[in-house]
């Protein structure tokens, strides 16, 4: 077993769902390489400090204002399910190749704007072009924030996810950050962790919608149960539609469902 791996099978090894076969494999693995051992020490060390974290509170907020900021988070909104849209179209090339290209055009094409605007003035049309031209400039560097996190390892993902938890008001790019966190990680524990420091801004429409965007695309029962206690704990009616499909989806794990049903009757 080579060290890539051994390090996809730390966090199974760690919740202990490998098989007696694998983590002999790993732990082989683990007593010969040092680099691994670090790896695995570190990524210990995080998920203990997380599990020794209160649990998220949401507070009377949640309940109020269903549609405060709905008009100006639109446009956040829909960037945020089309990222995920693009992530289920890219799985077969990296995404880095597929990203930096529309960057590039899409700066050149800002530059453009501005030049032309600060030569021959700027009309309606113009106008409306450079905003939408840095509505998509603005959505594509989210995607290469997410990238850029998820180059890293695990322990790192986790640590810069916790790092945000006792910020109140946080950069709407570290909020687009953990919501592409909580869509596109491959760990489960980083995406209940983006999950749990999403929870003081579920009063702001982005953040509800981004949860709701990526609940259908989620496999893992325990972080589905967990986005639906977010999206009833924020009273988001919006949801109700998934709710009632997850509900009378007889193929998903039965803890899903029941949670589904939970929160129709309490939205």
């Amino acid at each position: 077993m080579n060290c890539d791996r051994a390090q996809e099978r730390f966090n199974e090894l760690l919740d202990h769902r490998l098989d007696e076969a694998t983590t002999a494999e790993v732990r082989e693995h683990l007593a010969s390489c040092p680099d691994c051992q670090r790896e695995y020490s570190s990524l210990a060390q995080t998920l203990a400090a997380l599990d020794q974290l209160p649990a998220a509170k949401p507070g009377p907020r949640l309940r109020t204002h269903f549609y405060a900021m709905l008009e100006e988070e639109k446009n956040s909104a829909a960037s945020i399910r089309a990222a995920v849209v693009r992530r289920q179209h890219a799985q077969r090339m990296t995404l880095w190749r597929w990203i930096l290209s529309p960057v590039a055009v899409a700066a050149i094409a800002l530059a453009g704007f501005h030049f032309g605007t600060r030569v021959g003035g700027t009309d309606d049309g113009t106008k409306q072009q450079l905003a939408e031209m840095k509505t998509k400039l603005e959505s594509i560097d989210q995607l290469v924030g997410i990238s850029l996190l998820q180059q890293r390892s695990t322990s790192e993902r986790l640590q810069t996810v916790l790092a945000t938890l006792d910020q109140k008001n946080p950069d709407p790019k570290i909020i687009s950050n953990l919501i592409g966190a909580l869509a596109l990680d491959p760990s489960v524990n980083v995406r209940l962790s983006a999950l749990d420091a999403l929870y003081p801004h579920a009063n702001q429409q982005v953040v509800r919608s981004g949860v709701l965007a990526s609940l259908p695309r989620e496999q893992n029962p325990l972080v589905q149960v967990a986005m639906i206690d977010f999206l009833v704990a924020a009273r988001d009616r919006d949801a109700t539609p998934e709710l009632e499909k997850l509900a009378r989806n007889e193929t998903i794990d039965k803890a899903v469902r029941d949670a589904a049903k939970r929160g129709l009757a309490q939205l």
